[in-house]
């Protein structure tokens, strides 16, 4: 495509007098021109029966240096770290595949990556309001994946004093850059399979991942091997894979990934 783009720019200038007013387009012509950006979407960080009146994101503003050696910057990320307290933007929200299950009680089991932890601040914060509500919850099970702990660990001390009241039951954090040898989200999954086996097996609870898709494959054997593990324990033969695929239907295994 880029060797039919340079052929095809010097052909235009041929074919194109430079006195023509072809030659020197207009903005308006030059706007109908161009393809408009598309909007950028993020998970919406806060639970609305809480927050009612305002909405948390969680953002990392996109940065680096391209071949040449100049910074470059996200657009959407730098525009919006650089709005003044107070100023007003441009938003719309839709419906997201990230739901709480129907039942209060029902545990969930969440992974997220970076940013990918935003609808399950929301989710939590829900949780907490009904616990101080004095209803029964569901256990929490929360995995977490990032590089560096004293650069993304986002929210950290909020985790924490969840799990301290005994809102969150479970904290797996994988800072995958702190140590020599890498560990990642699911190595954090497969130490603590038999809470998984409990929480989302045995007491039909509800799976989530948000972030890259890169981990997909690496989170959902350990999900499989869960599975495996409990129908051997209870002297059956499980197809993990067709059990996830169940799962899915049913609505206890949600994807949100970019």
């Amino acid at each position: 495509m880029r060797t039919r783009r340079r052929n095809f720019l010097p052909l235009v200038a041929q074919k194109v007098p430079m006195n023509s007013s072809s030659a020197h387009p207009s903005f308006h012509d030059i706007a109908r021109i161009i393809s408009p950006m598309k909007r950028r979407e993020y998970s919406i960080a806060s639970s609305q029966a809480v927050n009612p009146t305002t909405v948390a994101l969680m953002i990392v503003v996109v940065s680096w240096v391209d071949p040449k050696g100049r910074d470059r910057f996200g657009q959407a990320t730098r525009y919006l770290s650089s709005l003044p307290i107070g100023s007003k933007v441009t938003a719309s929200v839709k419906p997201s595949v990230m739901k709480l299950p129907t039942l209060d009680t029902a545990p969930l089991i969440m992974a997220g990556l970076g940013t990918g932890l935003a609808p399950f601040r929301a989710f939590v914060q829900y949780r907490a309001m009904q616990k101080a509500q004095g209803k029964d919850i569901g256990s929490i099970l929360l995995y977490m994946g990032s590089r560096h702990q004293r650069e993304e660990y986002l929210y950290g001390e909020e985790w924490e004093a969840y799990q301290d009241a005994g809102v969150i039951t479970l904290l797996g954090r994988a800072f995958s850059r702190d140590q020599k040898q890498k560990i990642y989200i699911q190595d954090r999954m497969r130490e603590t399979v038999s809470d998984i086996i409990q929480a989302y097996i045995k007491d039909e609870g509800s799976f989530y991942l948000c972030g890259p898709t890169w981990p997909v494959p690496d989170v959902t054997e350990v999900l499989e091997e869960a599975i495996r593990e409990e129908g051997r324990l209870s002297g059956k033969k499980v197809d993990g894979r067709k059990e996830i695929e169940r799962l899915k239907e049913a609505g206890r295994y949600v994807l949100e990934v970019y």
